[in-house]
């Protein structure tokens, strides 16, 4: 029997368990109901698990039987603060959904371990399995290193790390393998403007703070159009703006916030450059000061070429060489990307969406995944991990 199809005879209890996520639906570092469920089953499948000391989350290890170096398999178990219409299946926590799939991410890394322990006394090497919590608000990865998640693990830092993240565009059955930058990284920025304030009829005895914000924004766009190339991915854009009370005052202050995204370091420095260029050069022509903040959020999520051929050959070997797509990137950002920055990791994204249908896409309300494709997604993982072991 081969590993796919040992998977699709666990589908009934992937399944329910997922079925189960999805109806108790829980927000970053609040994931206390699905931690103890985890904690509870993992042991039981013959795991150890690892205490990081952390109220939410789980680590749990498996030792295979012969020796050999050790793998790590990742997904993320937090929901997101969005109503889901009432239905059969859906959430019954009011105002909290799995509208990003993490539920389904969870039950495939479930029954790759199930597939996995079963597979024990050959296994050459180990196994780490993380169910990590708080990604919706990319802080859970890091939490989990603050934690001494690699200090704390017996077998010491994994040699690679996989995970995956469901993808509706793709319908169920398709695997992207995709090499390079697969998904963005992301920082975000704090602009404030300081003028002198004083009565909307005095223009002249004031310094505004709203003409030079506007020629900033303006000027922005100058950075994806003028100053990247066409070839490289970069977002950077004023998502929030605020200043003033009144219609007859003109500020003394003027806050903006926004965001840049990109698939390479390099790029987001070129643009944070840039932007403190902007900011600096149109704040002072315009006679007023200025305070620009970058806050790091997560890198981007970059699967290597090395690791991308071990990839190819789990995808191929579970589902078949038509079954393997290779689509354009996202700009979306995934704190997986924070592991990748200690152990050479390869993100997958696994079709969910429902064939021949327009699927609604991710943290929308209407989102669903087709849950055919779970044991795709944990015979994929469990294969990962064999692939990379050998």
């Amino acid at each position: 029997m081969s590993l796919l199809e040992e998977s699709a005879a666990l589908a009934p209890e992937l399944e329910a368990f997922k079925s189960d996520l999805h109806a108790h639906p829980e927000l970053s570092f609040q994931e206390r109901r699905t931690t103890a469920i985890l904690r509870e089953k993992l042991p039981a499948l013959g795991l150890e698990l690892i205490d990081l000391g952390m109220e939410t989350g789980a680590v749990a290890l498996l030792r295979g039987a012969l020796p050999g170096r050790t793998a790590a398999l990742r997904a993320d178990i937090d929901a997101i603060a969005q109503r889901e219409p009432v239905g059969p299946g859906a959430s019954e926590i009011p105002g909290v959904m799995h509208a990003c799939g993490h539920d389904f991410h969870t039950t495939c890394l479930y029954g790759a371990a199930k597939l996995l322990t079963a597979r024990r006394e050959n296994l050459r090497g180990n196994v780490v399995f993380l169910f990590q919590p708080a990604e919706e608000i990319t802080q859970g990865a890091a939490a989990m290193l603050a934690n001494g998640l690699w200090e704390k693990l017996p077998c010491g830092r994994p040699d690679f790390l996989f995970g995956l993240h469901n993808r509706p565009e793709l319908p169920c059955g398709q695997i992207a393998v995709m090499e390079g930058g697969v998904m963005s990284g992301k920082e975000h920025f704090e602009i404030i403007l300081h003028g002198v304030a004083g009565h909307g009829g005095s223009p002249q005895k004031c310094v505004d703070v709203i003409v030079p914000a506007a020629a900033i924004i303006q000027a922005i766009q100058s950075i994806v159009s003028r100053s990247t190339d066409p070839l490289d991915a970069l977002v950077c854009a004023v998502l929030s703006i605020h200043a003033g009370t009144a219609e007859n005052f003109v500020p003394d202050a003027l806050t903006m916030t926004g965001a840049i995204r990109a698939h390479s370091a390099a790029i987001m420095e070129r643009a944070k450059a840039r932007l403190e260029d902007i900011v600096r050069g149109v704040s002072a022509a315009h006679g007023c000061t200025c305070t620009l903040h970058f806050i790091p959020q997560v890198p981007p999520t970059v699967n290597s070429p090395a690791m991308t051929a071990l990839a190819r050959k789990a995808a191929v070997a579970v589902a078949g060489a038509d079954a393997v797509v290779s689509p354009r990137p996202d700009m979306g950002s995934e704190d997986f990307a924070v592991f990748g920055q200690d152990v050479p990791s390869f993100f997958y994204w696994l079709g969910s969406g429902f064939p021949g249908q327009e699927n609604a896409g991710w943290h929308s309300e209407h989102f669903r995944t087709d849950d055919n494709a779970l044991p795709l997604g944990a015979a994929l993982l469990a294969q990962s991990a064999i692939v990379g072991l050998e």
